[in-house]
């Protein structure tokens, strides 16, 4: 890690680095973020405005992809066949194709049970997406259930 490298040069301390940049950065053009422990600089949210040059293509979202996301988001690492189980219904490739094109989710490796099926999980532009530093940020079951009843 970063911080390892660091240490063998001398006495650092990575989290008063990452602090020392992040308000040294946080006026400027770019900012330090982190996701999922990672950091990274990235555009200043108030320079959004003048940055629309390339425009987005949208994309809707199937129901179908937009449970499965959901079941993978809140399961993860999951397999197409669990994913059927708590749906009820088969996932097609084409639903999982469109959330890996998203890069929302990605292989997370196989499952030591007969056939050793892929398991899924989400992808750190899943969260960058939905502005989430990690994936324990999303709401608990119990207040999704309050929000909708």
């Amino acid at each position: 890690s970063l911080e390892k490298i660091l240490s063998s040069h001398g006495n650092f301390n990575l989290k008063v680095i990452i602090e020392e940049l992040t308000n040294e950065y946080k006026n400027k053009g770019v900012i330090l973020d982190s996701v999922d422990n990672r950091f990274f600089f990235r555009t200043s949210p108030n320079l959004d405005a003048y940055l629309q040059i390339e425009t987005k293509k949208t994309k809707n979202l199937s129901p179908a992809a937009i449970e499965t996301l959901a079941i993978i988001s809140y399961h993860q690492p999951v397999t197409r066949a669990e994913i059927e189980k708590i749906r009820g219904k088969p996932v097609f490739r084409g639903t999982l194709d469109s959330l890996l094109e998203l890069k929302w989710i990605k292989p997370a490796g196989r499952r030591e049970t007969p056939g050793r099926p892929v398991t899924w999980c989400t992808d750190i532009e899943f969260l960058r997406h939905f502005g989430l530093a990690s994936i324990s940020d999303l709401p608990k079951v119990d207040e999704l259930e309050s929000i909708i009843l």
